[in-house]
């Protein structure tokens, strides 16, 4: 079962997995919906143990607007944990006006093997040169939507609703 948890933990992680391939993720994860489950998934076949950064949620209307997220980050948090990809969770906080202000704090603290993000993740450049500059392998993922499902995004599910 996975675990919630304080990004005080996060070294404690490292040493009790210290010889495991620790992969780490960070995102919104507003509305949990498929797209979210499949993206954990992949991360996951990158090694052994995920750890996933739930943003908090005045980073979270920092980077979105005023209106997201809609789900408060504790119940964010909880859906992820929930996840069986998921063996680790935390919430994370950034600085105002540096939305990946708390990376370094974490990497430092994890010093994961693997950094995942979605193509469409913002900032790319910026991560990538974060990334090589802590020796931390760098994994960016196609958004993969199966035929049977509908593209789906959060941002697509609250217009969807809000046409209702």
């Amino acid at each position: 079962m996975a675990s919630l948890i304080s990004i005080n933990k996060l070294a404690e992680v490292r040493r009790k997995h210290r010889h495991k391939t620790i992969v780490f993720c960070s995102g919104t994860f507003d509305l949990t919906h498929p797209g979210h489950v499949l993206f954990l998934e992949d991360c996951k076949k990158q090694g052994d143990i995920l750890v996933v950064a739930v943003g908090d949620d005045v980073s979270i209307r920092d980077i979105k607007g005023e209106k997201r997220p809609i789900f408060n980050h504790h119940m964010r948090a909880k859906m992820i944990n929930s996840l069986k990809p998921v063996d680790y969770c935390l919430v994370s906080s950034a600085p105002k006006g540096r939305p990946l202000g708390f990376m370094e704090e974490m990497f430092r603290r994890l010093k994961p093997d693997v950094y995942v993000v979605n193509e469409d993740a913002f900032d790319i450049p910026t991560r990538r040169h974060l990334i090589q500059k802590l020796g931390i392998k760098f994994a960016v993922l196609k958004r993969r939507c199966p035929k049977k499902f509908d593209q789906v995004s959060t941002t697509k599910l609250i217009e969807k609703i809000r046409a209702i």
